[in-house]
């Protein structure tokens, strides 16, 4: 990401997520658009942030799961601003994967008692609802990233993370079955 972060130009133009360029036909973006970032600044937190979360929550899963679920995470949030939010054209940055990491580490993670792991998705959940309210501004992100905050890719991030946690639960108890 950092090095994507240091060719702003042509590379953040061929990666980020324009919803005219996925409707021709270029559905990678749903993807790429995590990768680059709107400069240094977006692309420190979100590396803080997705190494902080891998941390916290994944240390002791396979590198087959994360991958899968930060893949799933990623190609959700683009989905979701395709389809639900065009007006951020361009797209780009990974904090909506991150939500559906973080999400997807507090419903399976054993590292930490229930309760605090109860408090914590509440706390994301109050965040969520906080940043989708009408009239919801993100000033101080505001001022470092040169874009307006896709609050929205967080929810869908949130979203993706707890369908692929049940999924993930469904595919063991059928698993167990067999």
């Amino acid at each position: 990401m950092f090095t994507l972060t240091g060719f702003q130009g042509s590379i953040f133009d061929e990666l980020s997520l324009y919803p005219d360029k996925v409707s021709a036909g270029e559905a990678w973006r749903l993807l790429t658009a995590n990768l680059v970032h709107f400069g240094w600044a977006h692309s420190l937190m979100n590396v803080a942030a997705l190494v902080l979360c891998t941390l916290a929550f994944f240390t002791d899963v396979s590198l087959k799961k994360f991958s899968l679920l930060l893949l799933w995470c990623g190609a959700s949030v683009g989905l979701g601003i395709y389809l639900f939010n065009p007006e951020y054209s361009p797209y780009a940055g990974l904090s909506g994967a991150i939500h559906g990491l973080i999400v997807a580490g507090l419903l399976q993670t054993r590292a930490y008692p229930v309760w605090i792991r109860v408090v914590a998705l509440v706390l994301v959940t109050a965040k969520l609802v906080q940043e989708n309210s009408a009239g919801y501004e993100a000033t101080d992100l505001q001022q470092l990233i040169p874009a307006a905050v896709a609050v929205e890719s967080h929810l869908y991030g949130a979203i993706a993370g707890i369908v692929f946690v049940g999924g993930n639960w469904l595919i063991i108890r059928l698993k167990r079955k067999l």
